[in-house]
């Protein structure tokens, strides 16, 4: 009756999903309590590593700052003049069992003195060898930890004395392993410590020691371990895995490495574990056997049940099925079944010859949707928006028959197949007498009855068909336009975002040339035109975005093209600013019509272009002015012989100066003494030959202190010549200065 496979069916995965959904819960609270107790535990094994490493690094810290004392201390001795040199380097050594021997080496590396004669030998190569010739006085110096014959670590610690020569001290190490066996037993964390190369110099195993193994032979670190300070796990995986902390002990060239067993972790906390297990494995124990009583007492029953109704609504007899055993409950739902079936059919019957004429899309639909007969074409439904958009009421729009609303001659209109429909445009007549251009999507059906009917969908396009061929109607009118425009991004002559129809016919390139990201519309500027170019452009748009102006069309001096042939062509240029919040530019429109073109257009006379020339040098000059009263930066005009004219409010006030303390100034007045003269001649040479200069330069208010600032400084041209220089900067944050700053440095500021 019911299928073996419960967990298909929806109900199946409502019930056992919420079971799983508690075990997985569940679950998930144990493990996150495990990795909580654990957290907690590795947090107090993490203590103990910090403490033991601590401990350590005092240890041997405290033991180097005594062995310095105690050489300083010897040779406050050694300089009085009645000192009993033998008798102060015995009681050293007796006093201190640390100490083996006492050396007095010469400048030129010979031992004049030793406390131990048996030692002369061993050590005579290593001083002759002058290891601490160019190191200086007062300074403690150490050398490399070695062994002698009893393989007790040993280090020789020295210090230079005013006369130029050298004490030194022989220094064995064993309180250092009697301290981290102490240490272990104390805390339970092992510890050893490494030099600067990372070679092990002290360890519980003597043998890593002598075969000089490193740190590298035992943990996978990085290059910067020192430089660490957090606990780190070596091996993990492995028999051997520890957890590990390194920590360099300033000054002394030495760094302490203490580790913790994880297995020892593991065992010390495997109760903890057991415990957790169990209650999971319990869980899951419980989860199972629940699982089953639910399928068995719950699913399959209810899954009969929808067997029955499945039968039902095939039209089969389902009395033969209304049994279920033992199950009272059932037999009552199965009567209950039995009884709605016999209302069901004919509610069925009603609700299918309803559904046939959709008459719920009619009624609230948003679509333009008629019915038809498919041999007369006389219209069966119609939506109440196809009523509302033809102005007829819905009985006289079933009066009517599609061929009527036509307003077109047939003959005329072009049918397009699309599957087993067909799709259409033409006029319509509206209620009164309007005429409208529709498109019919229009499919016939055949229904179980033998009727056919045709389906149509309306959709009215009297407005795109206008907006098209408007549309249409200007790109012809671009296309032959003399005028073509650019659309940069934020900037000019930078990212190209869109061109006008006719860029092809006006610079011989295709859209998709220009478009694409190796075109870079700077390389078809004349090269004698693109700095002249840039430099009225920045300072049309610093004009821009000065607070209290925002004009947003500006034209350009004219300047000459190169096409795609090669040809060079005059144009006149126009720019517009696009800035949707009115502060930030968002899009620069270039607009360029060929400058012969446009002297034929305007018909004037050649005294008459040469006004308008004059009247756009001026225009030029005073966008410059308008710039300098307007700017929120510094501006100051400074004539050719390098002397302040003018300056703004900005600029006193971030140079200190007033304006008639700076006007007849040189330049030269807010030299910071930074930058070197190979600076200022490169800067001035680039601007007398570019026509403008920018980048980073270093200046001095009157106060004296020097600031960072970014300078930007334009040639003001009368006709071909140059005849003054407009200087704008604003202060940047502070970054020290080089050393000296050289012309390298200049042009890379370019």
């Amino acid at each position: 009756m019911a299928s073996s496979s419960a967990s298909k069916f929806p109900l199946a995965r409502a019930v056992l999903g919420r079971i799983y959904a508690v075990f997985l819960a569940t679950a998930v609270f144990l493990i996150c309590a495990a990795s909580f107790g654990l957290n907690l535990k590795f947090e107090g094994v993490k203590e103990d590593i910090y403490a033991a490493n601590s401990n350590f690094k005092t240890f041997i810290k405290e033991r180097a700052v005594n062995i310095d004392n105690e050489l300083k201390l010897i040779e406050r001795y050694i300089e009085a003049p009645d000192f009993d040199q033998k008798a102060i380097f015995d009681f050293a050594v007796k006093n201190n069992n640390e100490y083996m021997a006492f050396f007095i080496v010469n400048e030129r590396g010979e031992i004049e003195f030793i406390s131990d004669e048996k030692l002369r030998d061993t050590y005579s190569e290593f001083f002759l060898s002058k290891p601490w010739e160019n190191e200086p006085e007062d300074k403690i110096l150490r050398s490399e930890f070695m062994f002698d014959k009893s393989d007790v670590p040993t280090r020789l610690a020295a210090k230079k004395m005013k006369n130029g020569k050298i004490l030194a001290t022989l220094i064995r190490f064993t309180a250092i392993y009697e301290e981290f066996a102490r240490g272990y037993e104390r805390i339970g964390v092992n510890s050893f410590a490494i030099d600067k190369s990372g070679r092990i110099v002290f360890h519980q195993d003597p043998e890593l020691v002598l075969e000089r193994k490193t740190i590298f032979d035992l943990y996978d670190v990085s290059a910067d371990y020192l430089n660490s300070d957090e606990v780190k796990f070596a091996n993990l995986g492995s028999l051997n895995s520890e957890i590990y902390y390194i920590q360099s002990i300033p000054r002394i060239g030495l760094a302490v490495v203490s580790s913790y067993p994880v297995d020892k972790f593991i065992k010390e906390n495997l109760l903890f574990l057991l415990i957790c297990v169990a209650f999971l494995a319990a869980g899951g124990f419980f989860t199972f056997s629940y699982t089953k009583f639910v399928k068995n007492s719950v699913i399959k029953p209810v899954l009969s049940i929808k067997n029955l109704v499945a039968k039902a609504g095939d039209g089969e007899e389902i009395k033969a099925y209304a049994k279920f055993g033992s199950v009272e409950e059932f037999d009552q739902i199965s009567d209950e079944i039995v009884k709605f079936y016999g209302d069901f059919g004919e509610k069925k019957a009603k609700f299918e010859e309803y559904s046939r004429k959709f008459g719920f899309l009619f009624e609230k639909g948003p679509f333009i949707l008629l019915l038809i007969d498919a041999k007369s074409g006389r219209i069966v439904e119609a939506s109440a928006r196809a009523c509302e958009f033809y102005g007829f009421s819905e009985e006289a729009i079933k009066s009517k028959n599609l061929a009527e609303l036509n307003a077109s001659n047939l003959t005329d209109m072009k049918t397009q197949q699309e599957g087993e429909g067909e799709i259409y445009e033409t006029n319509h007549f509206a209620a009164g007498g309007e005429i409208r251009q529709v498109r019919i999507y229009k499919q016939n059906y055949e229904l179980p009855g033998g009727e056919k009917i045709g389906f149509c969908v309306v959709k009215d396009v009297t407005k795109s068909n206008i907006l098209k061929k408007n549309a249409q109607k200007q790109s012809e009118i671009d296309a032959h336009s003399p005028l073509f425009s650019v659309v940069w991004k934020d900037r000019f002559i930078g990212d190209i975002s869109s061109v006008s129809d006719n860029i092809e016919r006006a610079l011989g390139y295709k859209k998709s040339e220009i478009l694409s990201n190796e075109f870079e519309f700077k390389n078809i500027i004349h090269p004698d035109d693109r700095d002249m170019l840039a430099n009225e452009f920045n300072i049309k748009f610093s004009l821009f975005n000065a607070a209290s102006l925002k004009k947003e069309n500006e034209s350009l001096q004219s300047c000459r093209l190169i096409r795609k042939n090669l040809e060079v062509i005059n144009c006149s240029v126009f720019i517009k600013f696009i800035s949707k919040d009115g502060r930030i530019v968002d899009e620069v429109i270039g607009y360029f019509i060929e400058s012969k073109l446009a002297a034929n257009l305007t018909a004037k006379t050649g005294m008459e272009i040469a006004r308008l020339n004059d009247d756009k040098e001026g225009a030029y000059k005073n966008t410059i002015l308008s710039l300098f009263a307007n700017a929120q930066e510094a501006v100051a005009v400074v004539g050719l012989d390098g002397v302040f004219l003018d300056a703004n409010e900005t600029f006193c006030k971030i140079s200190g100066y007033s304006k008639e303390e700076a006007i007849g100034k040189p330049s030269n007045l807010l030299k910071s003494g930074v930058h070197d003269d190979n600076f200022y001649e490169h800067m001035w040479k680039r601007l007398l030959k570019k026509g403008f200069y920018s980048g980073e330069i270093y200046n001095k208010r009157k106060s004296g202190e020097i600031y960072l600032e970014q300078l930007s400084i334009a040639t003001v041209y009368s006709g071909s010549k140059p005849s003054y220089f407009v200087a704008a900067f604003h202060e940047l944050p502070w970054v020290e200065p080089e050393i000296k700053q050289n012309e390298s440095k200049a042009k890379e500021q370019e």
